[in-house]
């Protein structure tokens, strides 16, 4: 479980999302993030695929003042298994981008409440040039 979380937190954040609109968005408060999400569904090509946590836990991420982030997730229950990653993260505008594991992944904050937050992006998902990069929504929630 942990591989997926990160891979999907990597995936769904690898770049950054850019749209006509970006430009005309209020900026994002950095305080209004300083929390835990967890991480509820993210959205390909027009579907919704739920996040599946262990039965005994939720994965989450964590934004901290002074620009500290973390990932925590659990990978297994019998026993309890879980792991914690740390890095960095920054704002700027509607951009939030994170350190993490050596990785540095951006993407947009397009939908932000008191309880949501959705961030979108666009991902080359095999690294191919070839092939067009896919856009990606991650939905998360503080409960």
């Amino acid at each position: 479980m942990k591989k997926l979380f990160l891979f999907v937190s990597i995936f769904a954040i690898s770049l950054v999302s850019c749209s006509d609109d970006d430009d005309n968005s209020t900026p994002v408060n950095e305080a209004n993030i300083m929390k835990k999400w967890y991480l509820k569904s993210y959205e390909v090509a027009g579907q919704t695929i739920p996040y599946l946590n262990e039965p005994c836990g939720r994965d989450y991420m964590e934004y901290l003042s002074g620009g500290i982030y973390k990932e925590y997730y659990i990978y297994g229950c019998d026993p309890l298994e879980a792991d914690t990653d740390t890095g960095t993260w920054a704002l700027s505008g509607n951009t939030l981008t994170i350190n993490i594991l050596g990785d540095t992944n951006s993407g947009t904050i397009s939908s932000l409440t008191s309880t949501t937050m959705q961030i979108t992006t666009t991902a080359d998902y095999d690294e191919d040039p070839s092939t067009p990069d896919i856009s990606i929504k991650m939905n998360l929630t503080t409960n």
